[in-house]
């Protein structure tokens, strides 16, 4: 949590915003679709594996929590050697754009998972209803924040150079 912002900053200044732009849908789909799929099926699989008595037995919610948490994958030595080959450009924004997405959708649903609670009045789609509410909450909330921030830092960036500009002259 602490050294993926920095991380996360670094790679998107300097990656090549248009090839990004033009693939953003197919970056969207992977990351949110495929992330979806990994955590559900990787959930749903620790919670059979411990009722079958294969494993240590899971809740529906120990379950959901470790499959958000290890859902997401880090393409980061792939990422490595597409750049030292020259991979392909959309393919690398791909891969790249995906890495970034699947870790903040993992974030916001292992958030979501620990907010939710089980409240004994509660039916099953209104728990499921609550806690989409939450994801999409969470997930813009933090794209707002991001976003902001990201303005402030570039604001304060660019009157800074004209300063050391105008200083040096």
């Amino acid at each position: 949590m602490l050294l993926l912002p920095p991380i996360i900053f670094e790679s998107g200044y300097n990656m090549n915003k248009e090839t990004f732009f033009k693939n953003v849908g197919a970056v969207l789909i992977y990351s949110f679709l495929g992330t979806f799929i990994a955590i559900f099926s990787s959930s749903i699989m620790f919670w059979i594996f411990g009722q079958a008595k294969m494993s240590a037995e899971f809740t529906w919610k120990e379950s959901f929590a470790f499959g958000s948490l290890i859902s997401a994958t880090d393409p980061v030595s792939v990422l490595a050697i597409f750049k030292e080959m020259n991979a392909d450009k959309n393919l690398f924004a791909i891969i790249f754009g995906e890495s970034i997405f699947n870790d903040a959708v993992a974030i916001v649903m292992y958030q979501t998972v620990m907010l939710s609670g089980t409240a004994a009045d509660a039916t099953v789609w209104e728990s499921i209803y609550k806690g989409a509410g939450d994801f999409i909450l969470i997930f813009v909330g933090s794209l707002v924040i991001g976003a902001v921030m990201a303005l402030l830092v570039a604001f304060v960036l660019k009157r800074q150079s004209s300063y050391v500009k105008d200083t040096v002259e």
